[in-house]
């Protein structure tokens, strides 16, 4: 039998085999932890963990975006804050004197943050600036900006219908749960299943190469930031239902549990490689670090501890597994 056609050659080739990993990690943590504390597993805690990583799975999702087509976002966290801010007023207060119901709230504020996201794009796409400054200076200058748009305090006492986006059931799962869900599955339709998506993956992986190759790189990255905005805004209203109330601090750290959740799942930060599927387990993993460890009463310094050991041990590991693949692959 012709070694590339072999079963063998088929799995270790697999873009999903460099995943098994990081599956194997997430079952070994659950059985660890259900030993520990024996209510890991339970169908309610299921929930609370899928519950908790709603917020940072939609921005490990607008993340992945740029990150795919070889670039960097740190400002998502500081959009996200502004989408729910700016969604909070609306309903609420008024935003500089507009006031809205739900629906329409919701589609200015991810408009505002897809600008904002759209600003990130030209700056990256059609300047020699280094993303990771643009966007390291968006991230400050953003936060500053949802610091005078809520006036340097909470939005609160929001409306039941807005809490209902994060609380209420339907067929027995919290809404924002079946938010993310939908979310994930755009991923992975537009990455996955359409033309757009093969150019976000072939800029990142040869800038030089897609150009002669006649697609418009420039287009493709700026577009990838907009998309970038208008999850963050998604998040960010979550994040709002949530906790009830629109922070000025809301999501502060997020980019970090973010990056985490994309290198643990196997996007390349150099770009040009990833997976939904493994962005959502990279997400559900740092969820589950949490939760594990608060049901094994650790302390939450200790859990930064592991996120960022986490994160060094997952590049670690997708660098040797890329070299040890690629060996296996081609051996005689």
């Amino acid at each position: 039998m012709d070694k590339k056609n072999s079963i063998k050659h088929k799995i270790i080739t697999s873009k999903y085999f460099e995943l098994s990993g990081l599956i194997l990690l997430i079952i070994l943590y659950s059985c660890i932890v259900q030993a520990k504390s024996g209510n890991f597993l339970t169908t309610g805690n299921i929930h609370n963990v899928l519950k908790e990583i709603v917020v940072y799975g939609i921005l490990s999702c607008a993340l992945a975006f740029p990150l795919i087509n070889g670039t960097f976002d740190l400002s998502i966290e500081s959009i996200a804050a502004l989408g729910g801010t700016c969604c909070g007023l609306l309903v609420k207060d008024g935003l500089y004197g507009l006031k809205t119901n739900l629906p329409v709230a919701i589609l200015i504020s991810v408009i505002i943050c897809c600008v904002v996201g759209a600003v990130n794009g030209l700056l990256v796409a059609f300047t020699s600036i280094d993303p990771f400054i643009v966007t390291l200076g968006s991230q400050v200058a953003v936060r500053g900006l949802v610091y005078i748009v809520g006036n340097n305090t909470a939005v609160t006492g929001l409306p039941d219908s807005f809490k209902a986006l994060s609380n209420k059931p339907i067929l027995g799962v919290s809404m924002s749960i079946w938010i993310m869900i939908l979310v994930f599955v755009f991923m992975a339709i537009v990455l996955g299943k359409t033309a757009y998506g093969r150019k976000v993956y072939a800029i990142g992986g040869n800038y030089q190469a897609a150009f002669i190759s006649g697609i418009n790189v420039k287009g493709v990255r700026f577009s990838t930031y907009i998309i970038s905005g208008g999850l963050s805004a998604i998040a960010g209203i979550l994040s709002t239902a949530r906790v009830a109330s629109a922070t000025p601090n809301a999501a502060s750290g997020y980019a970090t549990i973010a990056i985490s959740a994309c290198a643990m799942g196997g996007v390349a930060l150099s770009g040009g490689k990833g997976l939904t599927i493994g962005v959502f387990l990279g997400s559900l993993l740092m969820g589950m670090i949490t939760n594990g460890m608060n049901l094994m009463y650790i302390g939450s310094n200790w859990q930064y501890v592991v996120r960022g050991a986490l994160m060094v041990v997952a590049v670690f590991y997708s660098q040797w597994f890329n070299s040890f693949s690629y060996k296996l692959a081609n051996k005689k």
